[in-house]
């Protein structure tokens, strides 16, 4: 099977890189940080919404499934860079000589 240079074959890959394994922590610490933000929020207050101010999206989110939806996509958000990191963190490790 022949391919041209702009049409990489389908078992290639971006290789890992540093930059990658650092956003991908930084993204972990963001949706970490944000879901044990809001639960403290959200448990100290009697009436969350009248003292917490969300975004858009947050709020669609409380809409439908209460305070804990939000926590967890959060949590989700910090369990995928957390997965990321270590995923990239090993790519590069096995990749030095």
């Amino acid at each position: 099977m022949q391919t041209t240079p702009e049409q990489p074959m389908s078992e290639e890959k971006e290789p890992a890189s540093r930059s990658t394994l650092i956003w991908m922590i930084v993204i972990a610490l963001i949706g970490f940080g944000f879901a044990i933000f809001r639960f403290v929020q959200f448990t100290t207050q009697e009436h969350p919404l009248r003292s917490v101010r969300l975004t858009r999206i947050e709020l669609y989110i409380y809409r439908a499934t209460g305070y804990w939806g939000v926590i967890v996509i959060f949590l989700l958000m910090g369990v995928f860079g957390l997965y990321n990191a270590i995923k990239t963190s090993r790519a590069l490790s096995s990749s030095k000589p």
